[in-house]
């Protein structure tokens, strides 16, 4: 043995000066194992030489042992996967910065996914149609692997210029059919190229690992086995980088670095494909031999005499189709669910993303093993979606009626948001992922039912997996634009599982048939699937009061002991699950509130003030405001105080939620009906995207936004949205910006600040009472004069009227309205001084104001007092 081990250090892990000779045989297993220990030492020593000539040799030889140490197949499995890691971290990157450009609604981001998954499928069919001989497979993988990176990296600079485009077609938002083509078709063009060479890569990576098997062992199952693999390699990695672009990489690094990372990882899979190809090329003198396929084992497939396991390819096909309709619907709906029950931040959006694609890499990865085992793969296939039903359905449930009462709990005894977000990550993970394991399963089992011979199974996997992405694609539109907004959650949940129960049932009662030709086995099939399909009818309703509590955020207020009491008190006048957030209006000791999520955004009790404050600020500071804006319709309050001074002849309301229209209804006489007045236009879209895309220039422009926490809302505190607000605005023009000093760090606080005066270096301070703050900013400087006249401007319209709604007296309005000033440009610039700029690039609020929810209170606005 230690002769060995001694040939095989010197053949092939050895560092001297001398190459082995010619005959030295390929090390033994053993002898391998034994070298490993050495080259270890080689390789310190090699790169404590600075890789000398020796050292480069040392290299080179540790590479070639790790050829042999290393299964081939094993490592472009690995490479495959770091290219579903970049893909995912592409996915969360691509979104954002087209859901900044055109709007964070639910159109856009059904746009763009849709955009990306159509991309996958036309690439896949493509290269699946292709001739493409295993020898030349790694090149072309490769090659689209780079081109991917490359793409990625020029799409930020092409976005941008299409710009003027979308300005045309956005026509100051009177003419939303055709911005909606418009902004459909731009995403279709930057993101085509990219996502179609991602659906390439399968087709092309299955005709290598195929291509390479033992001619002894090579089945058309195995094939397919080895297509599944692949796909759940990819889906690992995928897994991987949606926890890492959702928890890691854009919190801590930004857009623009995420998406240098992701090109690297493209890059290392690429590199790493070109390094078996050039390997492949030193072994083709027949001295080394090819893998065995892992496949070849005992198999219990008889293709001959089993009509089982007789490919099926229009069945494979269209059960992926569902599975992948059924899974994007899933997963959309999903997403809704958890934001309405543990808060709809990015940390809630990228937890269920992530379980959701953790369970579709496990399923992938069982169904491998299921396909290798069984022959009956076409039943399988058919139970997968019948489980998915059932699973979802199950898990859908008890998150509704249980989870919000768990997390109530978790959330009142909480001493802290790391060790909440990991109780809760813990529970949703796992309903999530254990709902989603079968579709993983069905895809993988669809393609080993998909193949009927071997030479087709590149072109074979490519029509499945485009029939997938095409499902997904119309899951994706179907729940965003159909589903949630008119059924609702409960039932897209439930329909959506029938559709999947009939589907499996149909097709089990299909391969029943077909393998026994005997019609009673397939009758008794069919009925087995209608008691299910009946049994999904004594599910229990939801409870709405429950879901729409926002425990997320209050349980931490309220005495344990009155938990549940209180969980389910008031009076729900109004529930909407939207797709844009679930809206609620709740009476309560008298208090009419408007939440979002279950998150309070607007009511007729203590919060009256600041909302009209918000409308009228402005309004006086201005000399004579004609054109308003106001982004954010909320109760309608801020709108309607807008309006106050009697100069106003034209406001624009964007409000990017219906069920926000329809709820402020119910505010008509503290709001006065503003919608109906003269002059009032009521935009349906992002409040951002009409800034950017609007042509037209207000007097007043007002953001009153919810709080930065909430996914999407921060992008309303960049310096990039200062600057829209600020290209919008008269000469003479004024702007006002909602925050807030309650539960928010000093620091995110100081850093909201420092952004606001980077772009209005003129701006002021108001603190109105002890939680909300209002900025005031301005073209130009000269504030001063125009607080001056604030008293007589009190005098004008229904401006007294709605003080003293308030409580505030008319003839002390003015002294009262001027206590409010909390300092000046100064003021601003030193008390942000130290804070980071908010960018949209470098969106730091949007995580760090999550994590300080649930902070003890910071003392903010005492400091903003004594300045």
């Amino acid at each position: 043995m230690r002769k060995d081990a001694g040939s095989a250090a010197g053949g092939v892990g050895a560092c001297a000066d001398e190459p082995a000779s010619a005959g030295t045989t390929r090390p033994t297993t053993s002898a391998r194992h034994a070298t490993r220990f050495v080259n270890i030492r080689v390789l310190m020593r090699s790169v404590a030489q600075g890789f000398s000539p020796a050292g480069r040799r040392c290299v080179y030889n540790l590479l070639q042992l790790a050829r042999y140490m290393i299964n081939r197949r094993t490592l472009f499995v690995v490479c495959y996967g770091a290219s579903g890691a970049a893909a995912l971290v592409y996915q969360v990157v691509w979104v954002r910065l087209l859901t900044l450009a055109f709007g964070h609604t639910v159109a856009s981001s059904s746009i763009v996914l849709g955009a990306f998954m159509c991309g996958l499928a036309l690439g896949a069919w493509r290269a699946g149609r292709a001739t493409l001989p295993p020898s030349h497979a790694l090149a072309v993988y490769a090659a689209l692997e780079l081109l991917i990176g490359a793409v990625a990296l020029a799409l930020p600079t092409v976005l941008s210029a299409f710009e003027p485009l979308a300005a045309w077609a956005y026509a100051d938002g009177t003419l939303p059919a055709r911005f909606l083509f418009v902004r459909a078709a731009i995403c279709f063009i930057l993101l085509g190229i990219p996502a179609a060479a991602m659906g390439a890569t399968f087709p092309v990576a299955v005709a290598w690992v195929v291509g390479r098997a033992d001619e002894g062992t090579r089945t058309h199952t195995r094939a397919m086995a080895e297509a599944g693999v692949l796909y759940a390699a990819n889906t690992t990695g995928a897994a991987a980088g949606a926890l890492a672009a959702g928890f890691w990489l854009v919190p801590s690094y930004g857009i623009r670095a995420s998406t240098v990372i992701a090109v690297g990882l493209n890059v290392l899979a690429a590199s790493g494909a070109l390094w078996l190809r050039s390997s492949e090329k030193r072994s083709a003198d027949g001295s080394e031999k090819r893998f065995r396929d892992p496949f070849s084992g005992r198999s219990r497939e008889n293709g001959s005499r089993n009509r089982f396991a007789a490919p099926q390819p229009a069945m494979a096909s269209v059960a992926a189709a569902i599975s992948g309709c059924a899974a994007l619907v899933f997963e959309v709906a999903w997403t809704r669910l958890i934001a309405t029950i543990i808060g709809p931040t990015t940390y809630a959006f990228a937890l269920m993303a992530a379980s959701f694609i953790v369970g579709i890499a496990i399923g992938s990865a069982l169904g491998v093993r299921v396909a290798r085992a069984t022959a009956q793969r076409a039943l399988w296939l058919s139970a997968t979606l019948v489980v998915a039903a059932g699973a979802t359905l199950a898990a859908a449930w008890f998150t509704a009626l249980e989870v919000p009462l768990i997390v109530a709990r978790y959330v009142n005894e909480a001493d802290g948001f790391g060790s909440l977000l990991l109780r809760e990550a813990t529970v949703v993970g796992l309903l999530v992922t254990a709902a989603s394991i079968t579709f993983g399963a069905t895809f993988t089992l669809a393609l080993a039912v998909s193949s009927p011979g071997l030479d087709s199974a590149a072109r074979d996997t490519s029509i499945v997996y485009a029939a997938n992405t095409i499902g997904a694609v119309l899951g994706s539109l179907a729940a965003g634009f159909v589903l949630l907004p008119r059924f609702g959650l409960a039932s897209t949940f439930l329909n959506t599982s029938r559709i999947l129960l009939v589907a499996g049932a149909g097709f089990a009662a299909f391969a029943m048939y077909r393998r026994t030709r005997r019609g009673p086995d397939a009758a008794f099939t069919a009925l087995a699937g209608a008691v299910l399909f009946a049994a999904t009818f004594a599910l229990p309703q939801w409870d709405r009061t429950l879901l729409a509590s926002g425990m997320y955020k209050y349980a931490r207020h309220i005495d344990p002991e009155d938990l549940t009491a209180n969980i389910r008190a008031g009076r729900l006048e109004y529930y909407k699950e939207g797709t844009a957030g679930t809206v609620s209006v709740r009476v309560l000791g008298g208090t009419r509130s408007l939440a979002i999520d279950g998150k309070v955004d607007a009511s007729n009790g203590g919060d009256m003030l600041t909302q009209r404050l918000l409308g009228l600020l402005p309004t006086l500071v201005h000399p004579n405001p004609q054109d308003a804006l106001v982004i954010g319709l909320g109760s309608g309050v801020t709108a309607d105080a807008v309006m106050a001074s009697g100069t106003v002849r034209h406001m624009d309301v964007v409000e990017i939620s219906p069920e926000v229209v329809d709820a402020a209804a119910l505010f008509e006489r503290e709001n006065r009906r503003v919608l109906g007045a003269r002059g009032v236009r009521l935009l349906i879209g992002d409040g951002r995207t009409h800034l950017q895309l609007t042509t037209r220039q207000y007097d007043v422009i007002v953001s009153e936004p919810s709080n930065p926490w909430m996914a999407g809302v921060a992008a309303l505190f960049t310096r990039e949205f200062f600057e829209a607000v600020r290209r919008r605005l008269t000469p003479d023009g004024v702007f006002c910006q909602w925050a807030h000093t309650y539960e928010i760090d000093a620091g995110d606080l100081r850093s909201i600040v420092r952004t606001f005066a980077s772009v209005f270096p003129h701006g002021t301070l108001w603190l109105v009472g002890d939680g909300d703050i209002l900025l005031i900013g301005t073209q130009s400087p000269g504030i001063d004069r125009q607080l001056a006249s604030v008293a007589e401007r009190v005098q004008k319209g229904s401006v007294g009227a709605l003080l003293a709604e308030s409580g505030v007296p008319r003839q002390s309005a003015p002294f009262f309205l001027l206590s409010l000033y909390a300092g000046g440009a100064g003021e601003l610039t030193s008390y942000g001084e130290s804070a980071a700029i908010q960018t949209d690039d470098r969106m730091d609020l949007e995580f760090t104001a999550a994590r300080a929810m649930y902070a003890p209170p910071d003392g903010n606005a005492p400091a903003l007092r004594a300045l």
